[in-house]
């Protein structure tokens, strides 16, 4: 079965709920290292003959629009991923109907083609922000991949595999982050810490085993500040450092493992599939 693979296009100081993040003029500040870790990816993406979804920041379609092309090039999808960052329980739906719209404007600028998908930063849907997929299918995108199905990170009665949901611009897809059933509530392993605290054996196990008795495709996903050790560290709560910082060399051995036994395509390929 057809995985989905897909890579938060980010760099190392896009992190959600700080003051580095939040104050956006302090962002020229910074080195920028996302072009030379994306590129980490792409190279294993060529190895292992392997496309995938790039959820893209606006922002850095704006700043980086050689390295959208690069991606676009090599025959991977573009979606985007909001302009800066922003997790849509924060904002108002006035506030997240123009981030989005900037976001697609950018990133489409940049690719030249049309995009037709939309991943909040941090999974950040909630019952309480559903209105999210209305503006959504009012700005064109066809998929969103923003849900999670646990209590504490989304919802936990989000349904856990692909589905598609009515809004008031028509249907629209929801590819949620993969989890698995632990007692009443649900884990993610296949993405971020989740995929760096979990054993590879585990993460290709299981996803091999909801392929076959759940008969649902899977979704890896990565960002390229994962690939870079020597990237700068932003001072952070003791619980937000472990989320973000923790094993993060495991994230390529694991990332190559997955392509050299599994099978993947873009998100828009494996929902046109459904």
């Amino acid at each position: 079965m057809l995985n989905a693979l897909t890579v938060d296009l980010e760099d190392w100081y896009h992190i959600c709920g700080t003051v580095d993040n939040d104050d956006h003029r302090k962002w020229t500040e910074y080195e920028s290292r996302v072009t030379r870790n994306t590129e980490k990816v792409l190279s294993l993406l060529a190895r292992y003959d392997t496309r995938a979804t790039f959820f893209v920041l606006g922002y850095i379609a704006e700043k980086e629009p050689a390295l959208i092309r690069t991606i676009c090039k090599a025959g991977h999808e573009i979606a985007i991923h909001g302009y800066y960052h922003q997790r849509i329980f924060e904002l108002s739906r006035a506030e997240f109907e123009e981030d989005a719209k900037r976001a697609k404007e950018a990133v489409e600028a940049a690719a030249g083609q049309k995009v037709e998908g939309y991943r909040a930063p941090e999974w950040s849907i909630r019952t309480s922000t559903l209105w999210a997929l209305d503006v959504l299918a009012k700005l064109g995108i066809r998929y969103d991949s923003s849900m999670v199905p646990l209590t504490r990170m989304g919802e936990r009665s989000f349904k856990p595999f692909p589905h598609t949901i009515k809004t008031a611009y028509g249907n629209i897809w929801e590819f949620p982050l993969t989890t698995f059933r632990v007692f009443r509530e649900r884990a993610p392993f296949t993405g971020g810490l989740p995929m760096r605290i979990a054993p590879y054996w585990y993460i290709l196990t299981k996803i091999k085993e909801i392929n076959r008795v759940e008969k649902q495709p899977c979704l890896v996903y990565v960002h390229p500040w994962e690939f870079d050790a020597l990237a700068p560290r932003i001072e952070l709560p003791l619980s937000r450092r472990f989320m973000h910082y923790f094993n993060m060399a495991s994230t390529a051995p694991k990332f190559e493992g997955l392509l050299r036994n599994l099978k993947f395509a873009p998100m828009r390929e494996i929902l046109g599939c459904l």
